[in-house]
């Protein structure tokens, strides 16, 4: 398998919903929800034993050869 560029950070937005505890396990949902040419749309949640505790929004550009 050929290695692929890396990617950069377009746009993220994170909402945050409650207070997050710390020293407990968290969880965190991610998923791909579309791509179109280099660009990848991402959302995502963490929650604390079912509770939201924050959203994001995420686009990443996934870099040409030779781009740093």
């Amino acid at each position: 398998m050929k290695a692929q560029p890396g990617s950069r950070t377009a746009y993220l937005k994170v909402d945050y919903r409650r207070i997050t505890p710390i020293n407990r396990p968290l969880r965190v949902e991610v998923s791909i929800d579309r791509v179109e040419g280099r660009k990848i749309f991402i959302s995502g949640r963490l929650l604390d034993d079912g509770e939201l505790c924050a959203e994001a929004e995420a686009l990443f550009v996934r870099l040409l050869p030779g781009q740093p």
